[in-house]
């Protein structure tokens, strides 16, 4: 519409919801899972890089290292929430890229099985390791 020399348009309200990944589980247990890392990602480098020497490290940096039950739930914690938030980082991408409904179940069951096997492999290698 016009009055006089002034341009006039109507505002038509626009209803704006939620953006559905702000409210999925998967969303939040990204940020959960980023902040807990943030803590240990330090914490881990530090004590592989800093305290120790690298040119030393092998099966007996471990052995010495997972005498103790908190290094081993420290580590174990480390890799699940590395597995955990790139499987969901990974995911939230393949979804936001396929647009095939299927497909993109097809895609988030082999990324699920894959991590699932590997964290199996992970806790099994850490929690069974002897230490003498």
């Amino acid at each position: 519409m016009v009055e006089g020399d002034v341009l006039v348009t109507e505002v038509v309200p626009v209803e704006v919801g939620p953006t559905p990944e702000v409210h999925s589980w998967g969303w939040h247990l990204l940020q959960v899972s980023s902040w807990l890392l943030l803590v240990l990602v330090p914490v881990h480098l530090a004590s592989i890089w800093l305290v120790h020497d690298v040119g030393r490290m092998g099966v007996a940096f471990y052995v010495e290292r997972w005498h103790s039950g908190t290094w081993r739930i420290l580590d174990w914690l480390f890799f699940m929430l590395a597995l955990a938030h790139g499987g969901l980082g990974l995911n939230a991408m393949a979804g936001s890229l396929i647009g095939d409904r299927r497909l993109r179940a097809a895609v988030a069951v082999v990324l699920g099985v894959t991590l699932g096997v590997l964290a199996l492999a992970l806790s099994a290698t850490i929690f069974s390791f002897e230490v003498a």
